[in-house]
């Protein structure tokens, strides 16, 4: 049984009634029990992925719906009363509400038709309850005491016994700030997996093979990669996770069924200095779009179908982040180049702030380290990077300013080089009619603010790659923001700025009214087109009815996502 499944009320072991001393509780079984509470109360991202999925080599049956919640009882084992071990910390849990009631129409048949691995994590969620969350909690900080207890009663004791309780001090002194939130708990690294097509998972186990540790990385992340490739046990394997019979769900009852392959991602998110550093944390919108590519990239625009003209993807991701969506491109990438010898496609991150962009390149570096090598003749060595070799291929980070960007473009300044300013414009140094935009571009929890809307449809009209003269093959726009019931206006200007295509004039007219035209900004607004689209009359616009609706998994993401999702996809017409 995986750590989703297991509350803190059922497997924390009692601590003695001394506060200077851990014994007989053994330091490896209370370190292994640490690692758990981590992986349970890690800072949620909506349909996110923890470590422990990957492990689950069957997919449960619909669980049978308990008609009464066990009773919370404390264990009789337990020697102190809840009340008595813990910090006195006070960290309600905010209860989950219903969301807006306009997403519960708009949602697709392939949202509500979860599939039994989606719907076993959505049944595995007691540890949640705020009974189970404060258990843990006052667990820890009566490891916490005890540790300090133990420490000033024996210093100068034996090293390696003093290592250890250093070592559960330090563990659970973490776990508990991280339970009270990422900035409490500073800097963390996310470990995630993403369900993977099946015609992916032979160019998956291929890579791999030829895994190998990497140095700059902790023990537990190294751990963590190498089970993917070598073994469905759980790097967790200090603690064998049995559970009494009572806490089992009859959700823990499988079919054995064959399981998706799965790609790990590495994550670096930084505490948040201010309201405009969000992006150094990750947030459920990536998650939730990372997962349809992974399952399904093709569908989404990321995998190009074979051609002479193919000759590899271009991939933009706006207000990355952590840039989640570019190293899960990136990787999805190469492991298509491996298997079909197809181009590696170029991939291009870009963020505006400093601080986030510094991050993103630690998460970037997380997942591509940079080669060490050393330099001959000298102790000193050079960290070669093995992501942005050429300006066509691998990923990249690029600085790029929406407010200025559009400007920049519509001047065709392309071929006038400006050390520090539009970074972007290394992508497109061809001219506008010489170089073909983005063949996706992804931008997820993006607009926080009503004026970005607009913004983010200026930079897009420059770099979402143009339908040819049929109307084929143009460029894919995906949005994914949450239904947050603060975020009202800024959810609605998304609506204002990303109309639906059919609700403009017919492509025929303003193809006619850009032919004739001399000066195609004095077109009538009705019959301009933008951006790259211009010259052409088009015009940028939601494909289909409108956006879709989609949820992620019950009791993951903030209390303010749990509404679900508005999904604009935009292109050409």
């Amino acid at each position: 049984m995986t750590s989703s499944g297991l509350i803190p009320s059922s497997f924390l072991p009692p601590l003695p009634r001394s506060q200077y001393t851990l014994s007989p509780l053994h330091p490896a079984d209370i370190l292994a029990r640490i690692s758990i509470l981590k992986e349970l109360y890690l800072p949620p991202i909506h349909g996110g992925f923890t470590s422990t999925d990957v492990f689950e080599d069957e997919e449960p049956e619909e669980k049978v719906v308990r008609s009464q919640k066990r009773e919370r009882r404390f264990s009789a084992g337990l020697v102190e009363t809840m009340e008595s071990i813990g910090l006195g910390l006070d960290v309600p849990m905010e209860s989950a509400g219903n969301g807006l009631e306009v997403l519960e129409e708009e949602i697709t048949s392939e949202e509500e038709g979860m599939n039994g691995e989606e719907q076993g994590n959505v049944d595995s969620q007691e540890h949640l309850d705020p009974f189970e969350r404060e258990w843990a909690e006052k667990w820890l900080g009566g490891v916490v005491r005890r540790s300090q207890g133990w420490s000033e009663e024996n210093e100068g004791g034996q090293i390696e016994e003093v290592k250890e309780v250093e070592m559960i001090l330090r563990d659970a002194t973490a776990v508990l700030a991280m339970m009270a939130g990422t900035s409490a708990a500073g800097s963390l690294t996310r470990h995630l997996v993403f369900p993977l097509h099946p015609s992916l998972a032979p160019a998956l186990s291929s890579l791999h093979s030829r895994t190998t540790p990497n140095p700059n990385l902790s023990p537990e992340t190294n751990m963590f990669l190498s089970s993917l490739s070598t073994s469905p046990t759980s790097p967790k394997n200090l603690f064998h996770r049995i559970t009494s019979i009572t806490t089992q769900s009859t959700s823990s009852m499988r079919k054995g069924k064959k399981r998706h392959a799965n790609l790990p991602i590495l994550l670096h998110d930084a505490p948040m200095s201010d309201h405009l550093s969000v992006g150094v944390q990750t947030w459920g919108s990536a998650i939730l779009l990372g997962r349809k590519l992974a399952l399904n990239p093709a569908e989404y625009g990321l995998f190009l179908p074979p051609s002479e003209e193919n000759k590899g993807i271009r991939v933009l991701e706006l207000g990355a982040g952590t840039g989640l969506l570019s190293i899960l491109c990136r990787k999805l990438l190469d492991l298509q180049s491996l298997q079909a010898g197809s181009s590696r496609g170029l991939v291009v991150a870009t963020d505006f702030l400093d601080t986030v962009l510094d991050n993103l390149k630690i998460c970037v570096d997380l997942n591509f380290p940079p080669e060490i090598k050393q330099i001959p003749g000298s102790p000193d060595v050079n960290l070669q990077t093995t992501t942005d070799v050429g300006v066509d291929e691998g990923i990249h980070i690029a600085k790029l300013d929406w407010t200025t960007f559009p400007t920049f473009m519509e001047n065709g300044d392309l071929q006038e080089e400006k050390e520090g300013q539009e970074e972007m414009s290394r992508f497109i140094t061809k001219g506008v009619q010489g170089r073909e935009g983005f063949d996706l571009v992804l931008a997820s929890d993006c607009v926080y603010d009503e004026t970005h809307a607009k913004l983010l449809r200026l930079v897009a009209g420059w770099t979402l790659k143009l339908p040819d003269e049929n109307g084929e093959n143009g460029g894919t726009f995906h949005i994914l923001s949450p239904l947050r019931p603060t975020f009202a206006p800024e959810l609605a200007s998304i609506d204002t700025h990303f109309p639906p295509l059919s609700t403009y004039s017919p492509l025929l007219q303003r193809q006619q009214a850009a032919a004739v035209a001399d000066d195609h900004s004095q077109i009538d607004i009705e019959l301009r087109g933008e951006g790259l689209g211009l010259k052409r009359g088009l015009k940028l616009g939601v494909r289909g009815e409108g956006k879709k609706g989609v949820k992620g998994r019950k009791g993951e993401g903030r209390v303010d996502e749990e509404g679900g999702y508005w999904w604009w996809e935009v292109g050409w017409g």
